[in-house]
């Protein structure tokens, strides 16, 4: 530096890093990457001092006397511009500033050294910054671009192994779909199939691959099918259902698919995805027919059917209402059943309405309704509440009603005519002898009114035998159809699906459980089977064993003392004790275990005498007489199960034996069944 007359001036040039900054950020603004050098400005500030100091140390190598090649600088300072071009690299890459940003920046440095350096240096000077500055470059750039394909190799690695792991997470997927499904080309060919799609079509998938879709399912179902549409559009499509032939059978399947894209500009395909519904609609038509016998059953019915909900608005009518009342069913939907009643008894049947919904008790009454044409009838009007709608049959009973009027005024006009009659004995005796023939008339017309109604009464059970055996079997169909929905397809129906048919399968077994006990109850008088010789003390010991497994789950006790040998059908004596019994479990009270006792003793008169007693929930004395009533029941069905035939059931059997039987109870304190039986039968 000594013989150097410029030393001083670069010296003066390392000095005056301000001025070098200045220029340079002038020179990036004009290059358009004043943004970049904003975000590492301290940075380049840093580094352009670094530089210049490595530019002063790099000068002082070369000698005073300008040579046409200068010669190269050894030892460290031959290896500064190198150090400085790594320097960059380590410094602002991994701001993450592009190279084409980097090296304008750099340029920039480059311009801002020149233009500072002191006019009087000589040319060979300038030269050896020029070298300096190349050097620096070529280091920088080349360090730069090894650490990018390095990254590069890095980030193509790091692509080959996510595709290969999405490969086999599509294999696993598409192979383990529950839904036959493949995959064709954009010829329409079929480039993969999953193993549903093998077991459906009973075949296996290899020999499929490369069959065009018209060859493989069909060219009816390729004409259904809207995959050619969704390809060409980009698009997908869902839900066709179409009957494709599998094996020899015809299946219903619903088909959806979509386009699987362009790639690389070409089209890449489609996927399809089959689902079978084949048993789901041979379901849906036995439900369907189902439900119109059923709707045939009620409409043919001699009573009126309604529906209603908790308001009292009627939702269903019955064509039967036409007859009876003169309405068209579609005149009365929508409209309060209370509309057309009485005014002295609609408030009557509203308050008993209201119950039926809030406490569960009994809805059968008789009102007067008004029919279309202005007149009053008397109906008999029966229903129960299920969930939100209560459902019930009227019938028109306004001749049995007039009929008991008329009856009425006959008595109290004999009464009266026997009073008038009292003051003379002559017209008394005469009063007398045509009071005996007019009884004698009344008596004939009862009898035949008494035949009349055991001919209906018969008319009615033969009714309701007929009627219940038809309704067994759509019946066990609704409940066998929706146990093997439930069974076969148990993740379809969750949520409110699985609520919906639950209720179903609930409603289904309640009501094979209500034909079933009908049957029972229509078949006690016209059983037919012979009277014979019965140990009831036998009978009883061998139906405890049918009843053990339920005492065991409520934890109770049945007691069953020694009992005669009666004359008698068995088999209806069996189900006489039975019905009790199972009556006195199921009647039990909250956190006491039932507690059942059945004794036997001989009455005068050749009668045996058993009782049936528990220690259950008992019943009002008042109610003593109602619960042998069919269909009565004293508490509601979401508190204990039944149809409220059983005890009409018992009765019937007890009468058809020639005996009765009655009930003692208090709430609280259990109740008592007491039966009365001949010990023989009076032969015919």
């Amino acid at each position: 530096m000594a013989n150097d007359p410029g030393g001083e001036r670069l010296f003066s040039l390392r000095c005056d890093a301000q001025g070098v900054y200045a220029a340079f950020a002038a020179l990036a603004e004009e290059s358009g990457c004043a943004r970049h050098l904003g975000q590492q400005e301290k940075s380049w500030e840093l580094y352009l001092v670094c530089l210049a100091e490595d530019l002063v140390g790099f000068l002082a190598a070369y000698p005073a006397v300008e040579t046409a090649t200068p010669p190269q600088p050894a030892g460290r300072v031959r290896d500064l511009p190198a150090a400085a071009g790594l320097e960059a690299v380590r410094t602002f890459r991994p701001f993450g500033l592009p190279f084409t940003i980097f090296f304008s920046l750099f340029k920039c440095a480059r311009q801002a050294f020149f233009g500072c350096l002191p006019r009087a240096n000589s040319e060979h000077v300038r030269a050896g910054c020029a070298v300096f500055f190349d050097r620096v470059e070529a280091a920088a750039v080349g360090q730069w671009v090894k650490e990018e394909g390095g990254s590069v190799q890095h980030r193509l690695r790091k692509a080959r192994q996510f595709i290969l792991n999405e490969k086999r997470r599509y294999a696993a997927v598409f192979s383990r779909m529950a839904e036959p499904a493949f995959i064709v080309d954009r010829e329409r060919c079929l480039v993969d199939v999953n193993d549903a799609f093998e077991d459906f079509f009973k075949v296996r998938g290899e020999t499929l691959i490369g069959k065009s879709c018209s060859v493989v399912l069909g060219q009816q179902v390729c004409e259904a099918c809207l995959l050619e549409k969704a390809l060409s559009e980009q698009g997908s499509f869902s839900s066709i259902e179409i009957a494709i032939p599998v094996a020899g059978e015809t299946r219903t399947v619903l088909m959806s698919g979509t386009s699987l894209g362009f790639v690389n500009g070409e089209d890449s395909g489609g996927i399809v995805v089959l689902q079978d519904v084949t048993e789901q609609r041979r379901v849906e038509l036995a439900l369907q027919a189902s439900e119109e016998q059923f709707r045939t059953l009620v409409e043919n019915i001699p009573d009126v059917a309604w529906r209603a909900d908790a308001e009292g608005v009627l939702v269903y009518v019955s064509p039967k209402v036409k007859k009876i009342c003169g309405y068209e069913p579609e005149e009365l939907l929508g409209e309060r059943r209370f509309a057309r009643v009485h005014p002295e008894d609609v408030d009557e049947v509203r308050k008993r309405y209201e119950l039926l919904f809030s406490k569960g008790r009994d809805f059968n009454l008789h009102y007067r309704l008004r029919h279309k044409k202005g007149k009053w009838l008397w109906v008999h009007d029966r229903a129960q509440a299920a969930g939100l709608y209560a459902t019930g049959v009227f019938s028109d009973v306004t001749k049995l009603r007039k009929m008991e009027d008329e009856l009425k005024e006959y008595r109290v006009w004999l009464e009266e005519m026997v009073d008038e009659r009292t003051q003379e004995a002559e017209a008394v005796n005469r009063r007398l002898l045509l009071e005996v023939a007019e009884r004698q008339q009344a008596q004939q017309e009862l009898e035949r009114l008494a035949a009349s109604l055991s001919r209906s009464n018969a008319e009615l059970e033969q009714f309701a035998h007929v009627a219940s055996h038809d309704m067994k079997e759509p019946l066990l169909l609704i409940v066998a159809f929706a146990e093997r929905l439930l069974a076969k397809w148990p993740e379809r129906f969750e949520d409110k699906a699985g609520e919906f048919l639950g209720r179903i399968l609930k409603a289904g077994r309640q009501l094979q459980e209500l034909v079933d006990d009908i049957l029972h109850l229509s078949k006690v008088r016209s059983c037919d089977h012979a009277f014979e010789v019965v140990d009831l003390d036998g009978l009883l010991r061998e139906m405890m064993a049918d009843f053990e497994e339920r005492i065991r789950q409520v934890e109770g006790t049945v007691g069953v003392g020694a009992l005669a040998t009666i004359e008698g059908d068995r088999i209806q004596l069996r189900q006489l004790f039975q019905n009790l019994i199972a009556n006195a479990l199921k009647y039990r009270q909250k956190d006491l275990p039932p507690v059942v006792e059945v004794k036997g003793r001989m009455l005068p008169g050749k009668i045996y005498e058993v009782t049936v007693q528990d220690n259950g929930i008992g019943f009002e004395e008042k109610n003593a007489e109602r619960i042998f009533q069919p269909f009565v029941r004293l508490h509601g069905r979401h508190e204990y199960e039944g149809t409220g035939i059983g005890l009409a059931t018992c009765e019937k059997i007890v009468a058809r034996h020639g005996g009765r039987i009655t009930a003692k109870s208090r709430p609280g304190e259990g109740s008592i069944f007491i039966i009365q039986l001949p010990l023989s039968q009076r032969k015919h």
